[in-house]
């Protein structure tokens, strides 16, 4: 059967704000699926430091949760020197983070079963914690 998503796109920029959002939604009635809120961040231009050291990008994703007003359950990361991937359990979902600091790039994944947050909110928090020259911002809404 064929599978009829429907994607939309706009585009902005962090200093002169790019942003895109995608809106999925399946048109199959026949299976049903929670409320699921998908973010997916790409920033460019992040400090390698930042990037590299898994205690401190650790505190960076913690501190973004609290500032979003998402409530940490756990977390669990992993140094691949360079980089790191950390993921962490929240009760609305999660959030994954991962990172190339010879490249200055990290990718982050939030997803959540609330409406809880904004584009501006996600942008606000990762501009001011990580500084990155260029951030892109999707939403994948299920």
């Amino acid at each position: 059967m064929e599978n009829q998503a429907g994607i939309h796109q706009q585009a902005i920029h962090p200093q002169g704000k790019e942003l895109s959002k995608y809106n999925i939604g399946s048109a199959n009635a026949a299976y049903t699926a929670p409320y699921i809120e998908h973010w997916v961040l790409q920033l460019h231009g992040v400090d390698p430091d930042k990037l590299n050291d898994t205690e401190r990008l650790v505190n960076l994703l913690r501190q973004s949760v609290e500032d979003l007003g998402l409530t940490r359950v756990s977390d669990h990361s992993h140094y691949f020197g360079p980089g790191v991937s950390s993921v962490i359990i929240l009760s609305e979902s999660h959030m994954s983070a991962h990172t190339w600091p010879e490249t200055g790039y990290m990718h982050l994944d939030v997803v959540t079963c609330v409406k809880k947050l904004t584009r501006e909110k996600l942008e606000r928090a990762f501009i001011e914690l990580f500084g990155p020259r260029h951030l892109h911002l999707a939403q994948l809404e299920y």
